[in-house]
């Protein structure tokens, strides 16, 4: 039976409340941290507070071993706190499970320092994925709306090019939004364009508008259906137009995505 939403962050077995120093040596990083890259000069300031001041918030962590630690939320601080040459550091020990741990980890992160897009929608994907999450229970969890989850997903369907220059400031979001639903060729070609011509987000709109409009199959209406299905469902729907009749194909990553999905429509 699926835990209730508030469970998955408060109801969680805490050892104490109050935090406990431990060796930064004993603590191990997080297998789900959401965040790839970490601004340098952000991590400056930190460390230089730390050193002036201390950890001022504790890490979260969880006993993985008699004496060893896995990181749940904190990544920056531990980073910081190292760069700052503590040998250890505040930390409160919980006893959760991995998903919870996922998305305690995942929250810290938007809620304390945001995450670029593609880290963020990578970290929404996990929990998807991994702890059968849908997209309107991880949009309760991080404070943010269906939508917004739902459209952090979809960048999942980016070419690797076109992440690598989002991740690295050489385009913007709204650039590079319009293409979420071209195959990857054709997101590369454009990308090429965006950084050769300097193309604004409404060029490539209509760059993009104009391409699906000479291809039948990627007319607006099933760009449409494509796009409320995957709202609804949280996962890759393939929608296909043959003279005026539609067909569509929806994929679910378990049968619980599934039956929950039925449960909804019935």
């Amino acid at each position: 039976m699926k835990r209730s939403l508030s469970s998955l962050i408060t109801d969680t077995n805490v050892r104490e409340f109050n935090a406990f120093e431990i060796e930064t040596a004993l603590i191990k990083e997080s297998p789900s941290q959401a965040r790839t890259e970490f601004n340098e000069s952000k991590l400056a300031e930190l460390t230089e507070s730390i050193r002036k001041n201390g950890v001022l918030q504790p890490l979260i962590v969880q006993e993985v071993a008699t004496g060893k630690y896995e990181l749940i939320a904190g990544e920056r601080r531990l980073r910081a706190s190292k760069l700052a040459g503590l040998k250890k550091v505040p930390c409160l020990v919980k006893d959760i499970s991995s998903r919870d741990a996922a998305v305690i980890g995942l929250v810290e992160n938007i809620q304390r320092a945001q995450l670029n897009a593609i880290d963020e929608s990578s970290g929404f994907k996990h929990l998807m994925e991994t702890y059968n999450l849908e997209s309107k229970e991880i949009a309760l969890l991080v404070g943010k709306s269906r939508s917004y989850v739902s459209n952090s997903l979809r960048l999942s369907k980016l070419s690797k090019k076109v992440i690598a220059a989002l991740k690295s400031d050489v385009v913007t979001m709204g650039q590079i939004r319009p293409l979420i639903n071209l195959p990857s060729e054709n997101q590369d070609k454009i990308l090429d364009e965006i950084k050769l011509l300097k193309l604004s987000s409404r060029q490539v709109e209509d760059k993009v508008r104009n391409l699906n409009a000479s291809n039948p199959s990627s007319d607006e209406a099933i760009r449409f259906y494509k796009n409320f299905f995957e709202d609804k469902t949280g996962s890759k729907v393939e929608v296909q137009s043959k003279k005026d009749k539609f067909k569509v194909v929806l994929n679910f990553n378990s049968s619980e995505a599934l039956k929950a999905f039925v449960e909804k429509i019935n």
